[in-house]
């Protein structure tokens, strides 16, 4: 059970004790990867600054980036990504986030988050996020074949 309590956060330990259907069986490593890819949703859409209790909990504003050239509204925003989730997301090491340029969509803003998780190094975690153009950001794993290093 310990090893459940690292994997899980405090809600999800709650519910998951509440909870009296039947859980489908998961690796512990696939139980933290969807607790990390719900914390990460939950991260990456709430406005910094909107969270009483730490205020730099969150992402900027993503227009504040604009103004500059192409080049370094990226960097800003890719430098905003890897700051939070190093920060708020102690369960992935070796973070590194790399957006990519959709000629097709300038609109909708997508990118590569590459990682492996912390207690487990052997274990990469390869996630798809976009940014629709309301600002919300959405985020799935990448399936296996298609987890190109960037």
């Amino acid at each position: 059970m310990v090893s459940v309590m690292y994997e899980l956060t405090l809600l999800e330990r709650i519910e998951s004790l509440e909870s009296e259907e039947k859980e489908i069986e998961e690796t512990s490593a696939e139980k933290e990867m969807r607790s990390i890819i719900t914390h990460l949703r939950k991260l990456l859409n709430t406005n910094k600054g909107s969270v009483e209790i730490a205020q730099d909990y969150g992402m900027p504003d993503m227009t504040v980036f604009a103004g500059g050239g192409v080049t370094e509204t990226i960097e800003k925003i890719e430098k905003a990504v890897l700051e939070v989730i190093r920060k708020y997301e102690k369960r992935l090491s070796k973070v590194k986030v790399k957006i990519e340029s959709n000629k097709g969509d300038v609109l909708n803003i997508k990118f590569k988050l590459e990682s492996v998780l912390a207690r487990q190094e052997n274990r990469p975690v390869f996630l798809e996020t976009s940014v629709q153009p309301g600002g919300k950001i959405n985020i799935n794993r990448v399936p296996r074949g298609n987890q190109a290093l960037f």
